[in-house]
């Protein structure tokens, strides 16, 4: 039985035919496309075809990652938040555990279960508490930069009157004077700034003390 080789002008699979398939149209075993087997000089055909390069593995399975979790759930923030909006289910259970203890037992008095009380509140608030955590990474971000600037300004003024072949000129002198006057109010307004967030932060329950890591 003569076999030939053959390759799908569209997707470049490899494949081996006998002479029965000469002139043959068919789809593709890989892409689908319809492709035409070259013609042979008539002889005795059989009919036999197959894959010469093995057809595109599947995908990859999913790996649970664990210690991925782990890291994430460790460093989530929001956990007071989170307690508070689970009490209520919490209770709501434990309502139901004892009412079904106490269906088993018709003889015994069971007084009511207290009646639950859901937040309808408690994920407006913890929006409420992530935005103001942003705002205060935020403000705390402006002060860092407010600090360089300041610090930027106060040494090109003491370059300037450290110039020994030179000496500066009053108006660069009143310039620098003058940058650095600017730069050291917009750090006292970017101190204001992060203070008023951090104080709303607190008061929505926030527990990280941004306060240490002002420079």
């Amino acid at each position: 039985m003569d076999q030939h080789k053959f390759v799908c002008p569209h997707c470049g699979q490899h494949m081996e035919y006998t002479d029965a398939y000469s002139g043959m149209r068919m789809p593709c075993p890989k892409c689908r496309q319809l492709i035409v087997f070259p013609g042979l000089p008539p002889r005795k055909m059989t009919s036999s075809l197959r894959l010469a390069g093995a057809v595109a593995r599947p995908p990859a399975k999913f790996r649970f990652n664990f210690a991925a979790l782990v890291v994430f759930l460790r460093r989530f923030k929001h956990w007071r938040i989170v307690g508070l909006c689970l009490v209520p289910f919490v209770l709501v259970a434990g309502a139901l555990v004892a009412a079904s203890f106490a269906g088993r037992q018709p003889a015994a008095p069971v007084p009511a279960p207290p009646a639950a009380v859901v937040d309808p509140g408690a994920l407006e608030k913890l929006t409420d508490l992530t935005r103001a955590d942003q705002l205060v990474q935020q403000r705390l971000a402006a002060v860092n930069r407010a600090l360089t600037a300041c610090q930027t300004a106060e040494q090109n003024g003491t370059a300037l009157r450290n110039q020994h072949h030179a000496a500066a000129s009053p108006a660069a002198l009143q310039a620098a004077d003058q940058a650095a006057k600017r730069a050291q109010l917009a750090l006292a307004n970017a101190r204001k700034d992060f203070d008023t967030a951090y104080a709303e932060y607190q008061k929505l329950g926030g527990a990280i003390d941004y306060r240490r890591q002002l420079p």
